[in-house]
């Protein structure tokens, strides 16, 4: 399969709505000079977009005529110009002329080479006369698919008579395969004609894709990371999940179908035999790169074959080199069906051409499948070292290789690196990588620890989606028997599933308690201080009193974070028991003590939380900026490591809110909100919901927000919520129902809560919130002058908390107050000190939502701020990105700062189109 019509044309009922709005934009395109270039690599849906344009221009009455050439016709001389007069329509029939026809047919030939070229002026007359016929009564459009494969001779011949065509007559098309260079369709159309490359799909258009098919969204991302977004692997894995059975773990990790990796190879056989031999090795290295491709054998034609294969779409090369697939499945398709001969001395060639003593060890397990027991020896300290900076998933793996290259009557350091390797899986949040230590594990016959220890790290590996997994709970119940530990670490993942995902804190609370007691009797202080942080943690969120107590024993442990896990460990637990308490001082600086430690670990769901945790610090605080930057890692973590995308949606919510748009923000929340739900995850489903409500309210579309905050409601009543502290969702639903003038029902609501806060709680954060809520219904209740004393209380104690986007909004609120007493003076003032606020803070959407956003700074790009801005956009973090040009994170984060505010944009992922707007080329 070389072309990419077949794989496209059926993927509108899939897809189609990402190319519906590249027609929109192809339409746009064309009606300055009726010229246009499409391209994209295989499978990007150039054939759907071009039967769209084609379509639409049919239901207009404007006569079509669509030129598709194929695989082969570029070595026969006119031999695709052939396609054209077979498909003309009706409003064409009289040209061109007999005569003319009969010369064309002998230029083109049967089977003429295409250097022999025949007539050429015959076949120019003939087109330029098939042309004119086509558009005499009225504009027509030419459509031309898969330009590459046009003949030379034809390709001349076509592009002479197309500028013998008047654009306004004559609209044309033409698409052409290449991610980056489209040569011939440029010639066809000229150097002034619009260019319209097909991107690939987004996650979000991925989630409507198996949204159509009642897949679970929750596969979003894992398939858009596997399939690169591209539009003909996206359909392919939806077929084939559809197809396949289920799978026992297909909602938590889902399969891959053989029909993605045959798409993924027919991609691959796009390429020439040499550029694939190149891929076969880069495939099997780690960021490899040119120099490194060499060293390990690859022909001197390296660097062609990788600018062929960057053309295709099939891989990008970084700025310092490094290679990477645009799909991990064309990573897999490239090494499936290599010998393992070819594949060992592959392996080989890369050991002694890596520089990291690490890499070079698992490329010496993956040459070997023998016993040897001094290489799985090295691969144990290797994996040692992998886990020491953090290479978590690289360590369970070469764990998993020295196991199995162990012999056979070792059986004890077998066992002992099978559970090592589990430990190492837990903590990469790679469910698939926990799957194969469990059947390593299994197929050993190993003891009650070590099966105990894989069922964990599948558990733990599942993320949001223990509800999957209640089977693997079970298990690992019945393999803990009668030993204390081990029942403590079962008990403990019990209580964390029936708070998330039944609902049921009360419940959680009594298992983490009897996980406190089994850690005690099996002398694990690790796991006693786990659990009483569990325990607190569920003591919080049903109102229970002896919550602090409970934190203060597990504190007092001195267990340090790492050993726990840093999201299970007392230590966290305290920084967001700080969140809720609006200490947000304490709990950034305890959060930042965290982060260096996480890092270092290689967690994958522990870097997320501290990340996740950091973000909403910053996003109420009002550092905006920074609160976008500490989502997008959250964002990226969650990506890379495969980890469920309801908590990080909901942090990016919070964060788009904050510095972002109220766009991204409810994208985001409904997102999260669809995959939590899927998930059976209650606790997030509340929280999307939440944060989904709010930007409902204050962008004015009331009955949305209440539909959201209505349902957190009766979510956080099933769940026996008592803490009106972590979610603030009872002022916001006090708001909307006052706006949708349910006073009474307001009323109501408003008098249960200040009852169930107590006073000591009306002097936070949740308390001022409440305030403000309350002053919309006094306001309402026609009690003017208390309405304004409680904004302004509300004012001054989210001013002392430092809660400046809570500030913001309430000067907002306060603004429309005196409006509303015609006092328009006052509301001027608090307008002003409104917008001063949020432009000084960044809070982009709020200065939007006042009609007068943020001016960015003056001035270009310095030349540092552009090299800084070109490796952000390519998807570097903050600290790679200060490694790379010899900075502090500081100054980065600087940097960044002053680059969004001259370009006006609000993160990271703007940053790309940014640059390109400025610098056309890219």
């Amino acid at each position: 399969m070389t072309s990419d019509r077949g794989s496209s044309l059926t993927l509108v009922a899939d897809v189609g709505a990402p190319r519906r709005k590249a027609a929109d934009r192809a339409e746009l395109l064309l009606r300055p000079g009726g010229r246009l270039v499409v391209h994209g690599p295989w499978g990007s849906g150039k054939s759907v977009l071009l039967s769209e344009l084609g379509r639409r221009a049919v239901e207009a009455g404007e006569p079509v005529l669509r030129m598709t050439p194929a695989p082969g016709d570029q070595d026969l001389a006119h031999a695709a110009l052939a396609t054209l007069f077979a498909a003309r329509p009706s409003a064409a029939a009289g040209a061109p002329a007999e005569g003319e026809r009969r010369a064309l047919v002998a230029a083109i030939g049967r089977g003429t080479p295409a250097h022999a070229a025949g007539d050429p002026l015959a076949v120019r007359l003939a087109l330029t006369d098939l042309f004119a016929a086509l558009a005499r009564d009225r504009p027509a459009l030419l459509l031309i698919d898969d330009a590459q494969w046009i003949d030379a001779a034809g390709a001349a011949a076509l592009g002479h008579a197309l500028r013998a065509s008047a654009p306004e007559r004559l609209r044309v098309v033409v698409a052409e395969r290449g991610a980056h260079e489209t040569p011939l369709a440029g010639r066809l159309c000229g150097d002034h004609a619009a260019r319209l490359p097909l991107e690939p799909l987004t996650v979000d258009e991925v989630t409507d894709a198996l949204n159509s098919h009642a897949l679970p969204a929750g596969w979003a991302v894992r398939i858009h990371q596997h399939t690169g977004g591209n539009p003909a692997l996206v359909r392919a894995t939806v077929e084939g999940q559809l197809r396949q059975r289920a799978d026992p773990w297909g909602r938590v990790a889902p399969p891959v179908p053989d029909s993605v990796r045959a798409a993924a190879d027919a991609w691959l056989c796009t390429l020439d035999p040499g550029t694939r031999a190149t891929l076969l090795t880069a495939a099997l290295a780690h960021r490899p790169s040119p120099a490194l491709l060499r060293r390990a054998g690859c022909a001197d034609a390296a660097a062609r074959h990788l600018a062929e294969a960057r053309n295709a779409g099939i891989v990008r090369v970084e700025a310092t080199g490094v290679v990477e697939f645009g799909a991990r499945a064309l990573r897999d398709a490239a090494t499936h069906s290599m010998t393992r001969s070819v594949s060992s001395a592959a392996h080989l060639a890369l050991a002694a051409a890596v520089d990291d003593p690490v890499r070079a060890v698992r490329h010496r397990l993956l040459a070997s499948d023998a016993f040897d027991r001094a290489l799985a020896e090295s691969g144990e300290s290797a994996a040692r070292q992998a886990g020491s900076r953090g290479e978590r998933a690289l360590a369970a793996e070469l764990l998993l290789l020295s196991a199995d290259r162990t012999p056979a009557g070792r059986r004890a350091e077998r066992m002992r690196r099978l559970a090592a390797a589990a430990s190492h899986a837990a903590a990469s949040g790679s469910f698939d990588l926990a799957v194969r230590v469990a059947d390593a594990v299994r197929a050993a016959g190993a003891g009650r620890a070590e099966q105990v220890a894989a069922l964990l790290a599948l558990i733990d590996a599942g993320g949001q989606a223990m509800a999957e997994l209640d089977d693997i709970i079970a298990r690992a119940r019945e393999q803990a028997g009668d030993d204390p530990a081990l029942l403590a670490a079962v008990q403990l993942r019990v209580a964390v599933r029936t708070n998330l995902c039944d609902g049921l804190p009360g419940s959680a609370r009594a298992a983490a308690d009897r996980a406190v007691r089994m850690a005690r009797n099996g002398g694990d202080l690790a796991l006693e201080a786990a659990a009483l942080s569990m325990r607190a943690r569920m003591e919080r969120i049903t109102g229970h009193p002896g919550s602090t107590r409970t934190l203060a024993r597990a504190l007092a442990l001195a267990v340090p974070a790492e050993r726990v896990g840093i999201r299970n460990s007392p230590q966290y637990l305290a920084a967001r028991h700080a969140v809720f308490d609006d200490r947000l001082g304490f709990a950034r600086d305890a959060l930042l003590r965290l982060l260096p430690l996480a890092e270092r670990t290689g967690d994958a769901e522990d870097l997320q939380e501290v990340l996740r945790s950091l973000a909403e610090v910053d996003a109420r605080a009002g550092a905006c900026v920074q609160a976008l930057e500490w989502s997008e890692r959250a964002l990226s973590q969650c990506a890379g490591a495969g980890l469920s995308p309801g908590p990080a949606s909901y942090t990016a919510a919070l964060a788009q809110s904050a510095g972002g748009s109220f766009a991204e923000a409810a994208a985001h929340a409904t997102r999260g909100v669809r995959i939590s739900r899927e998930e059976r995850d209650l606790v997030f489903t509340s929280r999307n919901l939440f944060a989904l409500g709010t930007v409902r309210l204050v962008t004015g579309h009331l009955t949305q927000a209440a539909e959201a905050l209505r349902e957190v409601a009766v979510l956080e009543a099933d769940q026996q919520v008592r803490d009106s502290t972590a979610l603030r969702w009872q002022p916001e639903l006090i708001e909307t129902l006052v706006g949708l003038g349910r006073p009474d029902e307001a009323g109501a609501l408003l008098a249960r809560v200040r009852r169930a806060m107590g006073s000591p709680a009306l002097n936070t954060g949740a308390g001022a919130a409440l305030a403000r809520a309350e002053a919309a219904y006094r306001d309402r209740g026609g009690e003017p002058d208390l309405a304004r004393a409680l904004l302004e209380s509300a004012l001054s104690q989210f001013r002392l908390l430092g809660l400046q986007l809570e500030e913001g909004r309430t000067l907002l609120q306060l603004a429309r107050l005196e409006r509303g007493r015609r006092r328009q003076a006052a509301a001027r003032e608090a307008t002003h000190r409104a917008h001063a606020l949020f432009a000084r803070i960044q809070a982009h959407p709020w200065t939007a939502l006042l009609g007068r956003p943020a001016a960015p700074e003056a001035g270009p790009l310095t030349e540092a701020e552009a090299g800084l801005a070109a490796i952000v956009a390519e998807g570097a973090t903050n600290q790679e990105a200060a490694n790379r040009l010899h900075l502090s994170v500081k100054t980065v984060e600087a940097m960044l700062s002053r680059i969004y505010r001259k370009l006006a944009v609000r993160s990271r992922t703007e940053l790309g189109p940014a640059l390109r707007r400025l610098t056309p080329s890219g």
